[in-house]
């Protein structure tokens, strides 16, 4: 609401620009509704029964994390490895024999065996994932169904039984292994011991060897289907293809089901239905947000090199959509999507596993119309307002234009009709140097002289002697144009009403408006009377000078820190007598001059210390990584150096655990009179002689009755330089300071006498040996790499983010 009771409508969502036309769409990555990509895929024809042949055939790969590449054997019974592609030479891939299974009479299976399938029993899929678990299901085709599953990192190998045969699998991040049948779906999850335990008759023994066995938890039922083809996920959902039930052998139908990635055997299904048009998708991989990429076999001839493409589909709606999205191969050296741990989508080609990447080539509609104002609708909640304006934060590139048609009536069906006839169109948005019309707002477009930032269009009717837009209802026609590379994008929407006016506020009866707007536009020209000219006019003035309004009456904004501009910030500490380090973030500097007054009362003291750590720490006092400790710990009471006195609960050495003044915690902190000479002793032994043991313990504690230290737990170490910048000017000049980073957190008066880990925290996984700087026994562990052969591994080259069609 602006300074005279003007309000507004805000449409700055996917919700708000909601409309059922496809050739506008909301673009979320922009955050913007756009023109709708024209871009037409390639997509490959082959016959349905050659695609379900490939399909019977195809063989699954999965590439660990050195470029080494794994596959099932010709016969399906083993999984072999070769260190590239394109290649020649497989091995077998090798890890601990599976507990159970007799040993090999080799010397080289006697230390790793060969990962392969159970006598009489085949391999159906593969795949690799999470913490570098390979799973592999297999079946002897009768009544013996399992999968196996080879941790890559651990070397392990453990087998569970399924109650039907799969013909896929995932590992997802949890490294739980989903397993798809032909009728069900099934969850596995557990791990065996690291280490091999032996049961001995000679001791008590624990009743489950292994508390969390490899096993299938549930399975469940799929919806109705003509048979399952690939099996994805991303870090939400689980995606199944399958053939659907409309179709049939010779022009089968496909579908998508999905569910959420969570271990729940009630989790409902959502259908998809693919398009009709689309070819036979053997394959699938999800891309985010809703979004799955399909795999059709290339076509034989010519038209291999030519249609290239993978479609995109979007399952946001029941139908899923084809998106103008362009995905092409190189080439196609398998019909199935190479799988690695970082769920990336890639492709074997004949010289090589390659990622595949959208093309970036922008190309747009030429034209697009967007309906707002149906859902949700544009309701002023009052019958027969007089719509002000329409303000539009937007971009509007060379070339491309927006087009404004506007529609209002007291009854809302009387807008059912979606005609273009009945939009009454608006003048051409003007652009305003001002960053948003509401004080002090930033925009969500740059501002850029008549082609981004603020646009403003004045609404009223183009025919007839009273122009006036008015109804309690309101719709908008938006009309987007481009030159067919660029879009223009609109981010936020205000529609502003009543309109406040001046002509009848301040001027005599004889100059108001007697006449009412007619129902429908003069099928001829008719101009405006005098009273709608001058109040159109007037209009104008009312939106160049209103704005500079309602900055003077919001002024005070400018001393509020969190409402405050950021360009403002360092004048309004200025103001308040401080100043803010430019490499602060903006939150932080907000909160600092929010808290000014309190750190200015408590300057100086033990909780304004703590106060300011946390403030420019992010909170990281609150959270136990930064702990200030005043050395008074061997005083006998707990009073603090700078004068204020807490109790024990606030202790920072012991944090609550003590029991009195005079023993903090444990023996060896037994400060009573009798034993301060023995204490003195141990800390500074040259101002312990004989006689004056009294004057000597007064000088001892006053000496550290003077000194602070600040500890640094685990992450806050990152914050030394921070810490250290602002200690000078929040502790007194009288008071010695440290900072002290340690890798462990604890609490000091309790883990060097309990030896035990003391501060409650997610225990971060262990990292791996560095040269000169890990401590033998300090966490740091020599680890495997997550390789098919370990002894081959070799840093992968990185992935440009631009793509192999850079």
């Amino acid at each position: 609401m602006d300074s005279n009771g003007t309000r507004f409508l805000l449409l700055a969502g996917a919700a708000d620009f909601h409309q059922r036309s496809r050739q506008c769409v909301w673009d979320a990555e922009a955050g913007a509704l756009t023109l709708a990509p024209a871009g037409e895929p390639r997509l490959p024809r082959l016959p349905v029964d050659e695609a379900l042949a490939l399909w019977r055939g195809a063989t699954p790969y999965v590439l660990d994390d050195h470029g080494q590449i794994a596959r099932l054997s010709a016969d399906r019974r083993r999984v072999e490895f070769a260190l590239g592609w394109p290649t020649t030479v497989w091995d077998v891939v090798r890890a601990a024999r599976v507990p159970g299974d007799p040993a090999a009479g080799d010397l080289a299976g006697a230390t790793l065996d060969a990962v392969d399938a159970p006598p009489g029993c085949t391999f159906t899929d593969l795949h690799l994932g999470g913490s570098g678990l390979l799973a592999a299901p297999f079946t002897d085709g009768g009544s013996v169904h399992g999968v196996l599953a080879v941790h890559l990192r651990h070397r392990w190998q453990a087998r569970c039984p399924t109650p039907i045969g799969a013909v896929r699998a995932w590992v997802d991040a949890a490294d739980q292994v989903w397993l798809l049948a032909a009728t069900d779906l099934m969850l596995c999850t557990g791990a065996p011991l690291l280490q091999p335990y032996t049961p001995r008759a000679d001791r008590f023994e624990p009743l489950v060897v292994e508390p969390d066995p490899l096993r299938c938890v549930w399975q469940q039922t799929l919806p109705g289907q003509r048979g399952v083809l690939a099996l994805a996920a991303d870090d939400e959902s689980l995606f199944i293809l399958a053939l659907a039930v409309e179709g049939n052998d010779a022009a089968p139908r496909q579908v998508v089901f999905a569910r959420p990635l969570a271990p729940s055997a009630t989790a409902a299904f959502s259908q998809h239905a693919l398009p009709e048009e689309l070819p036979l998708a053997v394959d699938l991989a999800a891309l985010g947000g809703q979004r799955v990429i399909l795999l059709p076999p290339l076509e034989n001839g010519a038209a291999r090199t030519l249609r290239r493409d993978c479609p995109v589909v979007s399952l946001a709606t029941p139908t899923a959509r084809l998106l103008p999205e362009r995905w092409p191969r190189r080439s196609e050296a398998g019909v199935r999507f190479v799988r690695q741990r970082d769920n990336l989508v890639r492709q074997l080609a004949d010289d090589g596993v390659h990622r595949l990447y959208r093309l970036a080539q922008a190309r747009y509609r030429p034209s697009g119309r967007a309906l707002l104002g149906e859902h949700p609708a544009l309701d002023s909640g009052t019958p027969g307002v007089l719509w002000d304006r329409v303000y539009l934060e937007a971009s509007i590139p060379p070339g491309c234009t927006i087009d404004v048609g506007a529609r209002a009536a007291d009854d809302w069906d009387a807008l059912a009709d979606d005609a273009d006839d009945l939009y009454e169109a608006q003048p051409a948005p003007l652009w305003s140097p001002l960053a948003s019309e509401l004080p002090f707002a930033t925009g969500r477009a740059a501002p850029l002289a008549g082609r981004s930032g603020l646009f403003e269009v004045l609404l009223q009717r183009p025919n007839g002697a009273v122009r006036e837009v008015r109804g309690r209802y309101l719709r908008l026609a938006l009309r987007l144009s481009g030159d067919g590379r660029h879009s223009p994008a609109i981010y936020a929407l205000r529609v502003a009403y009543p309109r406040f006016s001046w002509q009848t506020h301040y001027l005599p009866d004889h100059f108001q408006q007697q006449e009412a707007p007619s129902a429908r536009l003069p099928a001829e020209a008719v101009p405006a009377n005098g009273a709608d000219l001058r109040e159109r006019l007037l209009a104008c003035f009312y939106g160049v000078l209103t704005p500079l309004e309602d900055r003077i009456a919001a002024a005070e904004t400018l001393l509020y820190p969190h409402a405050a501009p950021r360009a403002w910030l360092p004048r309004l500490a200025e103001m308040l007598g401080t100043r803010l380090r430019p490499h602060w973030s903006e939150q932080r500097q907000r909160r600092w001059l929010s808290a000014l007054g309190s750190l200015q009362a408590h300057k100086g003291s033990f909780a304004g210390l703590c106060q300011a750590l946390d403030l420019i720490t992010d909170g990281a006092v609150g959270r136990g990584q930064v702990v200030p400790v005043e050395l008074f710990r061997l005083r006998r009471t707990l009073a603090t150096v700078l004068g204020v006195s807490f109790d024990d609960a606030r202790h920072p050495l012991t944090l609550g655990t003590g029991q009195s003044g005079n023993s903090i915690v444990g023996e060896t902190l037994i400060l009573s009179a009798d034993q301060a000479t023995e204490v003195l002793a141990l800390f500074a032994p040259g101002l312990a002689p004989e006689g004056n043991e009294r004057e000597q313990v007064e000088h001892f504690f006053d000496e550290y009755a003077r000194r602070l230290t600040v500890v640094l737990h685990g992450p806050a170490r990152a914050l030394q330089t921070v810490v250290e910048e602002v200690l000078p000017e929040l502790v007194p000049a009288i008071v010695q300071w440290n900072v002290v980073a340690s890798e462990h957190p604890f609490v000091l008066g309790l883990s060097p006498l309990l030896r035990i880990d003391t501060y409650l925290e997610t225990q971060p996984p262990p990292a791996r040996v560095r040269l000169d700087e890990s401590r033998l026994g300090r966490g740091d562990l020599l680890q495997n790499p997550v390789a098919l052969s370990p002894e081959n591994a070799r840093p992968m080259a990185p992935i440009d983010p631009r793509g192999d069609w850079a």
